[in-house]
């Protein structure tokens, strides 16, 4: 009785689904999946048939366990555990098989030796032969041959079937069918390939065409607790081999498929549309089209992708995501795989978009914080610092905190001079222990790094005193301006350090020759009070001629 529930449960949903796809034939054809499915499903719930009055021997007991298992593994175990290892799988599913004809042919009296053994050897080649195969190289017509021999295996299990007496011959017949039907419809396929209806349909149908292999499986395990019935008169050897071959022979023609086909049928030459421009029976098909570039590999069958479409669906995580991408070798960055999983979860997506622009509104919010503040601190350093010569005023002067980076030192330069002449040397500058110049460009040391420090620039029409008091060292060189230009680069302009405060043009009397002379000191550092700049100086500039380097102190 559960059984039947359970059909009629599976057949509500297929013709409810089927009434929601109003496209001619296509809702015609899911109501008569949906029943097939139903009738299947019954067929493996429907429980044994009674059991002999002595019980089962074991081997019989064993095969029927392992139909059974086979059922439930193609249906869910399979599935979950391909997620780890899809070659592991593979080949526990043909060991499995290879298992279950080995036993079942042991549990068919009627049949020799000999029969078992040639069965069991086109099992062992059709089903173990294709994944040697696969290590060493795809090759077609080895591979055709392969699947002939699994074929003959199921053929030699039904002939086997038939001469037991146990089976009805409806279980036979279905098992003809499962063997039969899928070779004939891809036959049929491939001459009608221009039948909008045949190709669109492919998938649907070919589908529905496991529902027979199914039950078969069922049926046979069901039927295989009862008592033995007297063997079937064996039919003529020349009938059934020409039989024989007349199943088996289309495959040859078929032969393996080497790419993976499409159940929705056209081709995805042109750019998707937007989700709301695509209608709902065409959405699927849509997100196969975005899918197949680049997310998936494209061996992978339709099925097979929307299957890992709904669990992309599921994951909470952007990392699940990846990592589900990931084994199966796909890729794809979010928004991207996004774009293609809102044609089969658009109330997903639309939370996920939602929440991203949530955390991407925090983090602008964030970094506008963080700048405020940062501001607010180089306003405070700024603050700190102060002209040193206020009674002896320059042209052009300029006061300002300047922002010292890894391993220190500042510039003095022509910022418009971009030839090939001499350039100042920071290395040199600090074998020196203070300055170096070169053509239109000082570089000058600091005692401190990745710190601020003070800095004031004075422009002169003529040498300015000497002034050595409370200043450690003062040096002086000789620059050429050749574009009456000689400034202290702006910060952030200047890379990684550079003055927070505009600095102007030193070179006041235009292109020519300069003095440049530069003051340093030290002072206290309050450790209360990290923004108090450690080190002041002042560069001041005036015309003039020579380009000696002075030492007037010495660092001390």
């Amino acid at each position: 009785m559960s059984g039947d529930l359970v059909a009629l449960s599976v057949a509500a949903t297929g013709a409810t689904a089927a009434l929601a796809v109003r496209d001619g034939w296509l809702g015609p054809l899911l109501v008569g999946i949906a029943g097939l499915n139903a009738w299947m499903v019954w067929q493996v719930l429907r429980g044994p048939a009674l059991p002999r009055g002595q019980g089962s021997p074991r081997g019989v007991v064993w095969v029927r366990r392992l139909l059974y298992a086979g059922i439930a593994a193609d249906w869910v175990i399979w599935e979950l555990l391909e997620l780890l290892s899809r070659p592991a799988v593979n080949v526990a599913s043909r060991l499995m098989w290879v298992v279950t004809v080995f036993l079942l042919l042991r549990a068919v009296p009627g049949v020799s030796f000999s029969f078992r053994a040639a069965a069991l050897a086109l099992c062992l080649i059709g089903k173990l032969g294709p994944a040697v195969m696969a290590s060493l190289g795809f090759v077609p017509s080895a591979m055709t041959l392969m699947v002939l021999a699994g074929s003959g295996s199921t053929v030699m299990i039904l002939l086997a079937q038939r001469r037991d007496g146990r089976w009805s011959g409806a279980t036979i017949g279905i098992g003809w069918i499962s063997l039969v039907a899928p070779m004939a419809f891809l036959m049929l396929t491939l001459v009608l390939s221009s039948v909008d209806m045949v190709v669109n349909g492919t998938g649907l149908v070919l589908s529905a065409l496991d529902v027979a292999g199914t039950a078969w499986l069922a049926r046979t395990a069901h039927e295989l607790a009862a008592e033995t019935g007297a063997p079937s008169a064996a039919p003529a050897r020349g009938p059934r081999l020409l039989v024989a071959g007349a199943l088996v022979l289309p495959l040859a023609v078929v032969g393996p498929e080497e790419a993976a086909r499409f159940s929705f049928g056209a081709a995805c030459d042109e750019p998707a549309p937007p989700y709301a421009q695509v209608a709902a029976q065409d959405r699927r098909k849509a997100f196969l089209c975005r899918a197949r570039r680049g997310m998936f590999p494209a061996e992978l069958p339709d099925q097979r992708i929307l299957g890992y479409g709904a669990r992309l669906c599921a994951l909470p995580g952007a990392g699940e995501r990846q990592a589900l991408l990931r084994r199966v070798d796909g890729a794809g960055e979010e928004d991207e795989m996004d774009d293609a999983l809102e044609f089969l979860c658009p109330e997903v997506i639309a939370v996920r978009r939602a929440g991203r622009a949530r955390e991407q509104a925090e983090h602008e919010r964030n970094r506008a914080r963080a700048e405020a503040a940062w501001k607010a601190r180089l306003a405070t350093i700024n603050a700190r610092c102060a002209d040193p010569w206020p009674k002896l005023p320059g042209r052009r002067q300029g006061t300002s905190a300047y922002l010292l980076f890894e391993g220190g030192g500042y510039d003095l330069y022509d910022d418009r001079d971009h030839g090939e002449g001499p350039a100042a040397d920071p290395f040199k500058a600090i074998d020196d222990g203070f300055i170096d110049a070169a053509g239109g460009s000082a570089a000058v040391t600091t005692y401190g790094t990745n710190e601020p420090m003070c800095l004031t620039v004075k422009a002169y029409r003529a040498a300015p005193p000497l002034r050595l008091a409370g200043w450690d060292k003062v040096v002086e060189v000789g620059l050429v301006s050749r574009n009456g230009r000689l400034v202290v680069p702006p910060y952030p302009e200047g890379g990684d350090s550079g003055a927070i405060r505009a600095l102007p043009n030193l070179a006041i009397a235009g292109p020519g020759r300069y003095r440049v002379r530069v003051y340093a000191r030290r002072s206290e550092q309050d450790r209360d009070d990290p923004d108090v700049p450690a080190e002041e100086h002042l560069v001041v500039v005036y015309p003039g001629r020579s380009a000696e380097r002075v030492v007037h102190r010495p660092w001390r």
